[in-house]
């Protein structure tokens, strides 16, 4: 059998995009909701939607129960009053058919008759009877041609949903003849009214379902994400330098994946209290070093110039009547006493940009000549030296002189007795001009930790490091004015080019 067709009712269509929109716009606004809220709302959403789906599709098996129950007593009525009305109605006899019709549809207890119609095989009326529960207003066979080719189609039954009328047909025959068509209109409104209200019993059922599932979703998901709402809260305290450990008798069974979480987070903040603590010790060590390293810096470059001032104070005594001697050796002391002031106020501005002092001449070269000459002496050593510079040279005076006299203080210490020890200054003028230093040794050659620490090349060894402030000064000093350094060790002797830029200084802190 068919199912019902409603006639003049439908639901109106709702776009699924204008569906789609509608949910991005609650969701949006769920946002900024907790995750133990977000979750219960949504799990509440999907069981109503689940729920609802699973009401329309109850309501459509309910309805084809009810249809099959109503299209059964229609079957054994329609036969009923057929079987009533067919003698009269062959004999054309109105009075009787029209009793036959009113007496079945007041005494009939099985369906509400509205309407009883009786048409001719010609199509013409034959008799129309209203029942106790009806009247002749209304969509009818009489004038909807429509009606009548639906209840062809629909096996002589169907439901018209505004009215709360059902029309069944029957045609009646005999012995092959077509004697008549028999309409009947029955009153389903207390089909209706069941079905609506089985249908807001469900509705009232399936929310309070989703309300209850909500809230115990809300309660249980508000339990389990307790684990991380702690640990969002110890982020959110770390995040502003305070950093706690979660309690032990807040911690979840140690088996739990928040469990494991939460002491993995207090792994964390204890190796964190660590390093921490390793840091300080380490920056105190620093700091000790760093002190270390400025006062054996201060004295080793104070040292040199002073040499250099006692050499110029015997010359004076033993020298002083002769005035070139006297001017060169008190010229030395006053270039001495520039060194060291210059020193002191670089020592004084560590942590902070040096101005940008005097340029170098050839002078401060020739006092450098002066200052090893007593270390070239003592050792007895040859010294070439070879200086190419005319004018002044736009880089740093006191920086470059210290460059220089600690590679060539170094270069006397590594060669042996009656050694060379060789020294040229040259400028480039390339594309780019250039204050070049060059030392040379005699020694056995500089080791690969010294070359690595001077260079910044290669690896430092741990078990070899490299001894004496002469090279990290001058590797310092080197980065500071923006230069390089390039080195070369032989069995015989080391060579070292240190390359400044003359142009406009290019400096950088020191960290």
């Amino acid at each position: 059998m068919s199912r019902f067709r409603e006639i003049g009712h439908a639901e109106p269509a709702v776009p699924v995009r204008g569906v789609i929109a509608r949910i991005a716009g609650r969701w949006r606004r769920l946002w900024p909701l907790p995750l133990w809220a977000r979750v219960p709302i949504v799990a509440g959403g999907l069981i109503l939607a689940v729920a609802l789906v699973g009401s329309r599709v109850m309501m459509s098996i309910v309805a084809r129960e009810q249809e099959i129950g109503v299209r059964r007593i229609e079957a054994v009525y329609l036969d009923g009053i057929a079987t009533t009305v067919y003698p009269h109605v062959l004999a054309r006899n109105l009075p009787d058919t029209i009793e036959s019709l009113s007496r079945s549809m007041w005494f009939h207890q099985g369906m509400s008759e509205q309407r009883a119609i009786v048409l001719l095989p010609d199509g013409s009326l034959f008799a129309d009877v209203s029942g106790p529960h009806g009247t002749r207003t209304g969509i009818s066979p009489l004038h909807n041609p429509a009606l009548q080719r639906q209840l062809a189609r629909n096996d002589g039954f169907v439901f018209d949903a505004k009215s709360g009328t059902g029309w069944a047909s029957r045609a009646i025959v005999r012995n092959g003849n077509h004697v008549a068509d028999l309409y009947v209109a029955l009153d389903l409104e207390p089909l209706l009214a069941e079905r609506r209200a089985l249908r807001q019993s469900l509705m009232i059922a399936t929310i309070l379902a989703s309300l209850g599932a909500a809230g115990i979703g809300f309660l249980i998901v508000h339990r389990m994400v307790r684990p991380v709402r702690l640990l969002t809260d110890r982020l959110r305290r770390a995040q502003a330098g305070i950093f706690d450990r979660v309690p032990s008798g807040m911690l979840p069974p140690a088996a739990s994946e928040y469990g494991r979480l939460l002491r993995g987070y207090n792994d964390l903040i204890d190796a964190l209290g660590e390093r921490e603590a390793l840091a300080a010790r380490l920056a105190e060590r620093e700091r000790e070093s760093v002190l270390g390293r400025l006062a054996a810096t201060l004295a080793h470059e104070v040292r040199n110039p002073l040499g250099g001032m006692t050499t110029a104070l015997d010359t004076v005594r033993k020298f002083g009547d002769d005035p070139d001697a006297r001017s060169q050796a008190l010229d030395l002391i006053e270039r001495g006493l520039w060194s060291i002031r210059d020193v002191v106020s670089s020592v004084l501005a560590f942590h902070r940009m040096p101005a940008v002092g005097r340029k170098l001449t050839a002078g401060d070269l020739e006092d450098l000549r002066i200052l090893i000459a007593p270390e070239v002496a003592r050792r007895r050593l040859r010294l070439t030296w070879d200086s190419a510079i005319d004018g002044a040279v736009n880089v740093n005076a006191t920086e470059t002189r210290q460059i220089a006299l600690n590679l060539l203080l170094n270069a006397c210490e590594a060669s042996p007795a009656r050694g060379r020890v060789g020294f040229t200054a040259s400028v480039t003028n390339g594309t780019r001009a250039e204050l070049l230093l060059e030392v040379t040794d005699a020694g056995p050659g500089l080791p690969a930790s010294v070359l690595a620490a001077l260079t910044e090349l290669g690896t430092l060894d741990p078990n070899d490091p490299p001894r004496g402030l002469g090279i990290r000064v001058v590797r310092d000093l080197v980065r500071s004015l923006g230069g390089r350094i390039t080195a070369t060790a032989g069995e015989t002797g080391s060579r070292i080019v240190v390359a400044l830029p003359a142009g406009e200084p290019s400096r950088q802190e020191i960290a």
